[in-house]
C-alpha cells in the first residue's frame, strides 16, 4: 500500500510547503518526455534531451466551464482549428518564441482568467548524474556533505556534460547505474581523472572540494544508488512525477491529458487514505476539455524557456535579453508576473530538477 497521507507529509517537511491543502482543479500536459533514457554503445538513445516539463494550469476550486470557441475567437485560430496547439500560437525555440503576437496574447489572457500556472521541471542528463553525489553522501552521512549537495552536483554536471558524449560512452562501459562492487574502484579512478581534465571549467575553490569528495567514495563500503540497478537505465520513465503531483496536492482534483502508460502507472499503485483506497486524478481527452488544451500550451512554452534556461550560459542569457524585442518583453513580463503570482500562492506549483546555475538564469530572467 501507498500512503498519500504519509507521502505528502515528507514532501511537505522537507520543502517547508504551505497552502497545498486547497481544493484546487489542476489540468495537466507535458513537453519533452523523451518515456526513456538510454546508455547504448553509441552513446545515448536520445542525443540532447530536452528538459521534461509536466505543467498546466491550476484553479482554487472548480474550473469555469469554457469552450473551446473562446480560445479560437481570442487568439484568432483558423476556423478550422478543434484543439489548441502550441504550435498555433507561435514557432521558435527558446526566447524566440515570445516574439509570436498569439503567444502574447495567450499571456494577456491567462493573466485576465486569473489562473495560476503549475509545473514540475527536469533536466533528465542531470537527474542521471546526481545518483554519483547522492551515494557518497548518503552513504558518509556528514551533515556538512548533505548541505554541500546541490553544489556538488551541479559542479560534477559541468564537469561531465562539458563533452557528453565522452561521458555517455564512459558511463556505458561501466554498466552505469549499475557499477556494483567491483566496479566501484575503477569508476572513481576514472572520475577523478575526468575531474582533473575539465579543471579549468571550475573555480578552484569548487574543484578542490568537488575532487575531495569523490576521493571519499574510496573508503566508503557502498555506493548504494550505483549497485543492483538495471544496467544502462538513466530514466525508465517519468510516473513518478505525475504520482508526486497527485500525492502532494491531495485535495486537488487532477484533470490529465491522456497517456496510456502514465494512466497504466498510475492506476496499477495501490493508493490509500486513512486506510481507504484513493484517487483524486482522471484522464481525460484534450479536444473535450479546454482547460487541458491550455495546459498543453503552458507546458509547451515552458518546455522551450526552461531549455533555454538550461542550455544557454551566463553570459548567452544576458545578450539574449540585451536583444528581447518590444513584443517579448511585454510577454516575458506577463510569463513572470504570471508564474511569480502562482508560486507566491502555493511555492509547491513550481518544482525543479535542475542544476544550480540554470536556477539561477531563471531567477535572472523571470524574478522567481
Amino acid at each position: 500500500m501507498i500512503d498519500v497521507d504519509e507521502r505528502r507529509e515528507t514532501i511537505i517537511d522537507a520543502h517547508g510547503l504551505e497552502n497545498v491543502g486547497h481544493p484546487f482543479t489542476i489540468h495537466y500536459d507535458e513537453t519533452n518526455n523523451i518515456r526513456r533514457l538510454r546508455l547504448t554503445p553509441g552513446g545515448l538513445n536520445v542525443r540532447e534531451p530536452r528538459c521534461f516539463v509536466l505543467g498546466g494550469v491550476a484553479h482554487d476550486g472548480p474550473a469555469p466551464p469554457m469552450a473551446f470557441e473562446t480560445l479560437r475567437d481570442v487568439l484568432s485560430l483558423q476556423k478550422s482549428a478543434v484543439e489548441l496547439k502550441l504550435e498555433q500560437l507561435g514557432k521558435g525555440d527558446g526566447l524566440a518564441i515570445l516574439d509570436a503576437p498569439r503567444v502574447g496574447a495567450f499571456l494577456a489572457w491567462l493573466q485576465a482568467q486569473d489562473v495560476l500556472l503549475h509545473y514540475q521541471v527536469l533536466d533528465p542528463l542531470y537527474w542521471s548524474i546526481v545518483d554519483i553525489i547522492d551515494s557518497i553522501v548518503t552513504e558518509h552521512g556528514a551533515v556538512q556533505l548533505m548541505m554541500m549537495a546541490p553544489v556538488l552536483k551541479t559542479d560534477l554536471y559541468k564537469v561531465l556534460r562539458f563533452d557528453t558524449a565522452s561521458t555517455a560512452a564512459w558511463l556505458e562501459s561501466y554498466g552505469y547505474p549499475n557499477v556494483g562492487a567491483d566496479g566501484r574502484a575503477a569508476f572513481i579512478t576514472d572520475l577523478l581523472q575526468r575531474i582533473d581534465d575539465a579543471e579549468g571549467l571550475l573555480p578552484p575553490f569548487n574543484y578542490q572540494m568537488l575532487k575531495g569528495v569523490i576521493q571519499i567514495a574510496r573508503r566508503l563500503d557502498a555506493l548504494p544508488f550505483l549497485e543492483d540497478e538495471p544496467s544502462n537505465i538513466l530514466i525508465d520513465g517519468f510516473g513518478g512525477f505525475y504520482l508526486e503531483r497527485v500525492t502532494l496536492f491531495k485535495d486537488a482534483s487532477h484533470v490529465l491529458d491522456i497517456e496510456p502508460t502514465i494512466a497504466a502507472y498510475l492506476d496499477s499503485l495501490p493508493l490509500v487514505s486513512h486506510g481507504q483506497p484513493f484517487k483524486n486524478y482522471r484522464f481525460a481527452d484534450s479536444k473535450l476539455e479546454p482547460w487541458v488544451q491550455v495546459a498543453d500550451a503552458v507546458a509547451g512554452l515552458l518546455g522551450k524557456v526552461f531549455t533555454f534556461l538550461n542550455d544557454a550560459s551566463d553570459d548567452e542569457l544576458e545578450e539574449a535579453i540585451a536583444a528581447l524585442s518590444h513584443r517579448q518583453r511585454d510577454a516575458l513580463e506577463r510569463l513572470s508576473n504570471l508564474l511569480n503570482r502562482s508560486v507566491e500562492t502555493c511555492a509547491g506549483f513550481a518544482h525543479h530538477i535542475v542544476a544550480l546555475d540554470a536556477q539561477h538564469r531563471r531567477q535572472r530572467l523571470l524574478g522567481y
